[in-house]
This record gives structure tokens, C-alpha cells and sequence, in this order.
């Protein structure tokens, strides 16, 4: 089968990698760049009608970041009966019923596998529990900027900006990392997550989400006094037919599995009736792991597998925060009568104002951290695990 690549930067490149390395059925025959520059031989082009238009070309793939012109080019290739591969999780869960509902008019596949957990291969195995099984809870970190930089903090003390510049250095981190340290990038596949689970759409404002830009060396050792470790959780639960849908900092037991995925490490996990709990660990991000899943998803299609992995969004389940609770962590610049009423500890010193508090809803405890910046506070706040 004969592939149009949108994009050959980290991800794109390790696809033309790991296909000339295959010698199979897949060819790259043409390639998008944004620059002429960048053209290296006769498959590269900057004009995207050279792939869509190409009679020859049956896949697009479509690995070039960004809500648009990759929105635009998806559903083109679809409505003119192309098969779509996409890594990219942040137009995937912008326009993810569109892109299924195309699809599914136009007899094409839409497979997705590296939009969420890069190399592991979460996408297809949570379709085939989800197929016999319910899938009552998610849970997981599903980014390794983000997991390395709290990895960091926790293991050498060193300050926030200090680790990021690390991390940026070593091609974990990009220049701009604000999808990424402020929980972005988790909504994202936790959008996409329910959706795979519950076939249901889930809307980007109906996903409460708090990231780590905020965390403080002072926070680290509080947590170290307390036997906890901070990582940045997406979670996902479904009781009586509505989804409770988050992503937050989280603090564990510090022997807890999870608190122990180091550096750029990713784990899926998921519980079902029947099946029980399932992780999946791995490298979620990186050049050869997200494109080894890209060509797995090609495989799949030349193979006609990709039947059994086809994306049904059918139902309308309700987001509800309201019912989902336990207690907070809160550091505060100053004191907060607020915080302190609901509180069940506190204490303060020279860094501000540590909170522990009682059970709150999710929807309450991120709409008062907005009151409360709104307010002129500075804060950071996590969930406890108990």
C-alpha cells in the first residue's frame, strides 16, 4: 500500500525509518514538508494535493501537529476515500466525532494508536476489553514531560524551571511546553480515552484540568514529610451511565506503583468488571516508539485487521464532576479563610500556607483554585490518594 506522510519531523521521520527498514507491502510515496528547503528528493512536496489527489496513495498519515491545516487535510483525505493515521491527540480530540462520522460515510478506516501512549499499545487493547467488558474506571500518566520533571524534583530537589530546562535539552520537553506542563496534552488523551472506552464524545470544556507549572521545591518537601509522591494523574470512572473525567496532580503512596514509573515513562491502566485491573508501561512518547505504533496502524489496514479496530462513538454519556471526591493538598502564598474552614490540617511557614482538606468534588475544588487565582492567590494544588 502506498502512503502520503504529512509531516517528517521527530515522529514522521522514525515512520520513513522503520518502513524502509520493513521492505514490505508499505511505500512512502510522497511526502509534505512546509519548506523547499526541506525537500530531500522527487516524494517531497510542499502542495498537499500531490498526496489527496494522488490516485496511487491509499493511507495518509498524518503526523504534522497541530488543530489546523490538520483538521482540514484529515477530513479531505477521508471524504475522498482515503484511509486516515493520525498520532496527533490534540485535533483527534477537537474533532474526534467528525473524523469518525467521515470515516464511516466514506468506508475509509480512522486508526489512532500513537495519539495516546506513543508506543504502548493502549488504544487497540482498551477497544478489545471495552468490546466484552465494562470499563468502570482509567486512570494513569499519560505524559513523560511532565512525569520526568516530577521525577526529577522528587529525586535531586531541584527547582521547577531548573528541571524543565533539563528536560528541554534532553528532547523531552519542547520549547514551548505549555500543553505539557499544564495538562493539556493528558486532557487530550483522556478525551480520547473515554471515547475508546465508552463510544461516546466527550467536549474539551467538560474536562476539569490542573497541571504541574505552578509546583515548588517547598511542595516536594512536604510531600517527602508526608511519604508522598506527586504525579500528574488523567482519571476516568463511570458509575450509573455518567463519566467522571479529570486530569490533576495526584499524590501517591510513595510505594505505590505508579509513583514509581520514572523519567519519560508512561502507565496506562484500566479496570474492568470481568477482566480486573490492567497497566500498560511504557515509553509514551519518542521518534521509534509513537512511530512504531503509526506503522502498526498501517499494518492493521493492509491487512484488513483494522476492521476489528474500527472507532464507534454512538452514545451520549453525561459528564458529572460533581459526585467524584476525596481530599486536597493546597499551598497557598497567603492565607485563605476559605481553605481553612474546609481544611481537616494546615500549617504555614515563611513559603506560604499547606492545606489538607476534607473530601471535596472535583468540579468544586477546580473552580475555587479559579476563584482563588481570580482572588490574587498563588497556589498549587493535588489530589490524595488515601
Amino acid at each position: 500500500m502506498k502512503i502520503g506522510l504529512l509531516g517528517c519531523g521527530t515522529v514522521g521521520s522514525g515512520v520513513v525509518e522503520i518502513i524502509e527498514k520493513l521492505k514490505g507491502s508499505l511505500e512512502i510515496q510522497r511526502i509534505l514538508v512546509k519548506s523547499p528547503e526541506d525537500c530531500k528528493d522527487a516524494r517531497y512536496t510542499c502542495n498537499y494535493a500531490d498526496l489527496v489527489n494522488d490516485p496511487e496513495i491509499d493511507i495518509i498519515v498524518e503526523v504534522m501537529g497541530g488543530l489546523h491545516p490538520a483538521r482540514e487535510y484529515i477530513l479531505e483525505a477521508l471524504t475522498k476515500g482515503k484511509h486516515v493515521v493520525s498520532a496527533n491527540k490534540a485535533v483527534i480530540a477537537a474533532n474526534f466525532k467528525e473524523f469518525v462520522e467521515t470515516a464511516k460515510a466514506h468506508h475509509c478506516y480512522f486508526l489512532i494508536e500513537a495519539s495516546t501512549g506513543g508506543g504502548i499499545p493502549w488504544i487497540k487493547n482498551l477497544q478489545r476489553y471495552a468490546r466484552i467488558d465494562d470499563i468502570f474506571e482509567i486512570t494513569g500518566i499519560f505524559n513523560g514531560t511532565t512525569n520526568y520533571i516530577l521525577d526529577q524534583m522528587h529525586k535531586s530537589g531541584a527547582d521547577f524551571d531548573a528541571v524543565l530546562k533539563e528536560a528541554q535539552k534532553l528532547g523531552y520537553a519542547e520549547y514551548d511546553p505549555s500543553a505539557d506542563i499544564d495538562g493539556i496534552d493528558v486532557q487530550n488523551k483522556a478525551i480520547i480515552s473515554a471515547g475508546i472506552a465508552h463510544n461516546t464524545y466527550v467536549y474539551k470544556e467538560e474536562v476539569p484540568v490542573f497541571g504541574i507549572r505552578d509546583l515548588t521545591c517547598t511542595d516536594i518537601d512536604y510531600f517527602h514529610r508526608k511519604k508522598k509522591v506527586c504525579k500528574l494523574l488523567a482519571v476516568i470512572r463511570c458509575l450509573n451511565d455518567e463519566l467522571a473525567v479529570y486530569v490533576e496532580p495526584t499524590l501517591l503512596n510513595e510505594n505505590s506503583l505508579e509513583a514509581n514509573v520514572p523519567d519519560n515513562f508512561n502507565i496506562c491502566s484500566l479496570s474492568g468488571v470481568t477482566i480486573g485491573d490492567l497497566k500498560f508501561y511504557g515509553q509514551g512518547a519518542g521518534k521509534l516508539p509513537t512511530a512504531n505504533a503509526v506503522v502498526q496502524d498501517l499494518l492493521d489496514i493492509a491487512s484488513d485487521e483494522a476492521k476489528d479496530y474500527e472507532i464507534v462513538l454512538d452514545k451520549t454519556l453525561k459528564v458529572n464532576n460533581e459526585n467524584e471526591t476525596h481530599a486536597y493538598y493546597v499551598h497557598t502564598d497567603k492565607a485563605c479563610e476559605t481553605l481553612q474552614e474546609i481544611s481537616r490540617a494546615y500549617e504555614s511557614n515563611a513559603d506560604g500556607v499547606f492545606y489538607e482538606t476534607g473530601k471535596l468534588s472535583v468540579a468544586k475544588m477546580h473552580e475555587l483554585s479559579k476563584q482563588l487565582r481570580q482572588q490574587g492567590y498563588k497556589l498549587f494544588f493535588a489530589g490524595i490518594r488515601e
